[in-house]
């Protein structure tokens, strides 16, 4: 393994936003679960890229610039920031075979990993997302929609769904259908795919969905 590609990190002071206490964090700039696979467990726990104040008990999410490598899985992830200029990663881009993505928020990177998990192409996730969205216009009268999360506990997987008014509830993920949009979309799906880090989400996905459609 390349010294390169270990993990990486620094040292750095950040004062709580709420009450002004000073914490020490370890602010990952790569994080390799090749190298240390238990580091995945912590950013899905929450341990990684998350401010808890002991002081106020404030609790928020900490998002900065960070790679995430698994070497097994072939995935490679850019969690950005608003003033990411994502040319510093062209060299990662040079890796071989690796499902390059990018990512602006912890939830969404959390996603990626439970995707990766289940050995789900996370492009037809997307899609699959979107004709969720019709089985969910009634809901979406009455309320606002807020986001989609794909989420799994053992064998059984699911979509998280979102909404303002209602909360949080749960809607299991239809497989026959991952595998149906996956072969009735395989053409545009590889069509608008890169080598290069793409940014795989609803937007993405929609676009290509409500084309064809």
């Amino acid at each position: 393994m390349s010294k390169d590609n270990l993990t990486q990190y620094s040292i750095e002071e950040l004062k709580c936003p709420k009450c002004g206490h000073a914490h020490h964090l370890k602010k990952y700039s790569l994080i390799n679960v090749t190298e240390k696979p238990e580091m995945k467990e912590d950013i899905l726990k929450n341990r990684i890229f998350n401010f808890d104040c002991e002081n106020c008990d404030l609790v928020a999410p900490l998002t900065y610039e960070s790679i995430y490598l698994d070497s097994k899985k072939k995935l490679l992830i850019c969690l950005s920031t608003e003033e990411t200029d994502m040319r510093q990663f062209e060299e990662w881009e040079r890796k071989k075979g690796m499902t390059l993505r990018v990512v602006d928020n912890i939830n969404d990177l959390k996603e990626k990993i439970m995707i990766a998990e289940n050995l789900l192409d996370d492009r037809v996730v997307e899609m699959v997302k979107i004709a969720y969205l019709r089985r969910l216009e009634k809901e979406m009268k009455e309320d606002t929609l807020q986001n989609i999360l794909f989420d799994y506990n053992g064998n059984h997987m699911y979509f998280l769904v979102f909404f303002e008014k209602k909360g949080i509830g749960r809607m299991p993920f239809d497989l026959k259908l991952y595998r149906s949009t996956a072969t009735q979309f395989d053409r545009q799906i590889k069509a608008h795919s890169t080598d290069t880090f793409m940014k795989v989400d609803m937007k993405w996905a929609g676009d290509i969905y409500f084309q064809r459609n």
